[in-house]
């Protein structure tokens, strides 16, 4: 736990050449480049003829971490933050002003004298994106983006329709089928109307339960009190409906339900469905986005978030856009930053309040992460917290080497929020470059944590940084889950969260102290626990290095961004875990060969070596696991593939994906008790990473999950 205070680390850079002391082997010098004239001329002198230094510091790490913008700033402007740093208070290099050839000239000379990926000119972005094809990777020429292909319409209009009790309903006939059809009265009603011959009659929607927010509720926990569905009724559950989504095959979001109608998304594409058949009422659709290298550009969208009679969407460019839910139109449209510096987005947005927040992706595209909020009504920015610092500021001083200006931090998953506290709590993502920590030494706040905002105004109450200088791309934005307990004999507000550096934790969520850090996956060897004041036991195996470091768990981590649930009868954390190790490799450039800021290389063969014996004899996989909250202790573990998250209900069921369909598990062992093909083939079946919600509509409860190009809904068979 920290209170927005921070340890001073002498010096905000080391000198430009330094290197880690744990990546123990020296950074390769670059390789011979053809003559440089105007780098010679101009800059040889002083810095050396192949940027090592000389009379003045080395310039090559400089220019490996920053883009050609940020090069032409240290070289024409005499108050860039890189030349007036604490190490440079008196910086004697002179201020230029070429001409533009000779400017270009020597930027590209740079680059070549570098020795690493050229597309650091623009800080891997390119404007074109690859695809994987026969084990390796295929890249895409930047074409216009296409447009999507058409969407039966249907042309809202005025109609009085017939009903079969002898009345008549005015109003805008949103959609209408063969079997059904939604109208919307003057009076702000939706009507969602069976057909019955040539006449109508309302469908039932009372008693209703919603299910309103991404998690469900704004606490994150992804329980439901709904128990129609229980251990008793679950062999009677079968599919109810289902909306195919053929242009969007990687969903891997969780549907919202709001008075009736069910709002689904995918790639740039919102859909407001009929929630009682899957029937669609109006649809939203842009382009995609070429050169998005993140997950936003390979089609994950996580869903909406609703306020009263207003819908919100983000697009793979991040533009958070507000409709009229009932209608379709849009409101506003906000646009959180250009993509050319690698701002995308992927998760749903989170009303809290008046705000709507909305983070990003760009976790390894080198992108200055943040957390915007925007006014519901208007759409006016609010407020924005960077989750990684600029040079000269406090938490600035956890970042000593060259990495800051592009540290990562993504906030591409969804927070919670306590109205209570008024406080937002959002998990951090991993710092950049993932791998190679030479040029970022010290904690890199604020990655790998979570952190309380104050909603009003943004301001930083607490955070709490679950891995410290992390080289292993173990991001921190899984579920950060709140509840109120009895802690020890005494009333706390606790946050739960499982995270993919393989420790399960328990914090105060009122101060970020830390209550309980227990091993999530059955095998980590990077610590030996938490200190009481929140900081890591570090052992040997903490950090990559460039000869490879045997670690577990794996890259993918103890878990990942696949939602969690809180079972609040038993008090079981029930989390998708994966028992698993793997080899951390430091390498020299920041870029990987696909553009993106791994900062990953080539093992040696005796690392490979060393993580087989670690590896040998430890049974790993993937499991459905459940936790005592209180102690830590696992329950029970059910053995799964599938990357689906995890509801929970009163019924005492576990809902997970399946391959082809959903599965029932017994909340208090494990077993499980009934499996439901939606009949599509498993290797296309309706599961890929998305998490099952549940809603109660006309006194039936449904379970619903996304999939590949797929929406699935269950209920009770009569």
């Amino acid at each position: 736990m920290k209170i927005a205070t921070l340890p001073l680390l002498l010096g905000l850079l080391l000198p430009l050449g330094a290197q880690q002391p744990s990546a123990k082997a020296p950074v390769p010098a670059a390789p011979p480049a053809p003559e440089a004239r105007v780098y010679l001329t101009l800059c040889s002198s002083c810095h050396g003829p192949e940027m090592e230094g000389g009379l003045g510091p080395a310039l090559l790490p400089f220019v490996r971490y920053h883009t050609d913008d940020e090069v032409t700033e240290v070289l024409t402007h005499k108050d860039s933050i890189f030349r007036n740093g604490d190490q440079y208070p008196n910086n004697p290099m002179p201020v230029y002003s070429l001409p533009d050839a000779e400017l270009h000239e020597l930027l590209s000379e740079l680059r070549e004298l570098a020795g690493t990926n050229p597309a650091m000119a623009t800080g891997g972005f390119t404007g074109r994106s690859f695809t994987f094809e026969n084990f390796g990777i295929k890249w895409v020429t930047p074409q216009p983006p296409a447009p999507l292909p058409p969407i039966p319409d249907f042309t809202p209009r005025h109609a009085v329709l017939s009903l079969v009790n002898g009345k008549t309903l005015a109003g805008t006939l949103m959609a209408q089928s063969a079997d059904d059809a939604e109208l919307l009265a003057p009076d702000g009603t939706y009507h969602l109307l069976a057909r019955a011959g040539g006449k109508y009659r309302d469908k039932p929607l009372r008693p209703e339960r919603d299910w309103l927010t991404y998690h469900g509720s704004l606490t994150g926990n992804r329980y439901s009190t709904l128990d129609q569905i229980n251990r008793a009724t679950v062999p009677k559950l079968a599919v109810a409906w289902k909306f195919p989504i053929p242009t969007s095959p990687r969903m891997e979001g969780t549907p919202l339900v709001d008075g009736g109608i069910m709002y689904v998304t995918g790639w740039n594409e919102l859909f407001a469905l009929d929630a009682t058949t899957g029937s669609p009422i109006w649809s939203y659709r842009v382009p995609h986005t070429p050169g998005i290298l993140g997950e936003a550009g390979r089609g994950s969208n996580r869903g909406v978030a609703v306020a009263g009679d207003r819908l919100f969407f983000v697009t793979d460019n991040a533009h958070l856009i507000c409709f009229n839910r009932l209608t379709g139109q849009q409101l506003w449209e906000a646009t959180l930053g250009p993509v050319q510096r690698s701002i995308m987005a992927s998760s749903a947005p989170l009303v809290a309040g008046h705000l709507v927040l909305q983070g990003i992706g760009g976790g390894e595209e080198g992108a200055r992460a943040f957390i915007d909020a925007y006014d519901v009504a208007t759409g006016k920015h609010v407020w924005r917290f960077y989750t990684i610092p600029r040079r000269g500021e406090p938490a600035a001083r956890t970042w000593v080497g060259q990495a800051l200006e592009h540290g990562c931090g993504a906030t591409w998953m969804t927070g919670s929020y306590d109205p209570a506290l008024g406080l937002v709590y959002w998990g951090v993502g991993n710092p950049c470059p993932d791998g190679n920590g030479s040029q970022r030494l010290g904690d890199n706040l604020y990655t790998c944590s979570v952190v309380a905002l104050n909603l009003k105004t943004g301001t930083l109450r607490w955070y709490f940084q679950f891995t410290p200088h992390d080289t292993h791309d173990w991001d921190s934005t899984e579920s950060m889950i709140l509840t109120d307990q009895t802690w020890q004999g005494k009333p706390r507000k606790l946050l739960l969260h499982g995270d993919r550096d393989g420790y399960f934790f328990v914090l105060d969520r009122t101060n970020g102290k830390l209550l309980l850090a227990s091993p999530m996956s059955t095998k980590v060897t990077w610590t030996n626990g938490y200190r009481a004041d929140g900081r890591p036991k570090l052992t040997p195996q903490w950090e990559a290095t460039f000869q490879g470091t045997p670690t577990c768990p794996s890259g993918f981590g103890g878990t990942n961004w696949i939602d969690p649930s809180f079972d609040e009868q038993n008090h079981f954390f029930i989390v998708r875990a994966t028992d698993s190790c793997g080899l951390y490799t430091a390498g020299v450039d920041p870029l990987s060969q696909v553009d993106r800021w791994t900062g990953g290389g080539k093992p040696s063969t005796a690392s490979q070596q060393q993580l087989m014996k670690l590896s040998q004899g430890y049974k790993q996989g993937d499991y459905i696991r459940a936790i005592d909250i209180f102690t830590g202790k696992h329950v029970w573990d059910y053995p799964v593939k599938e990357r689906s998250g995890v509801l929970a209900t009163a019924g005492g069921l576990v809902f997970i994906g399946t391959p082809g369909g959903l599965a029932a598990l017994d909340a208090n062992t494990g077993k499980k008790l009934m499996t439901v093909d939606a009949g599509l083939p498993p290797t296309k079946g309706p599961v890929f990473a998305a998490t099952p919600m549940t809603f109660l509509l006309g006194g039936k409860q449904y379970v619903v999950l996304n999939g590949m190009g797929m929406v699935v809904a269950y209920a009770l068979t009569h």
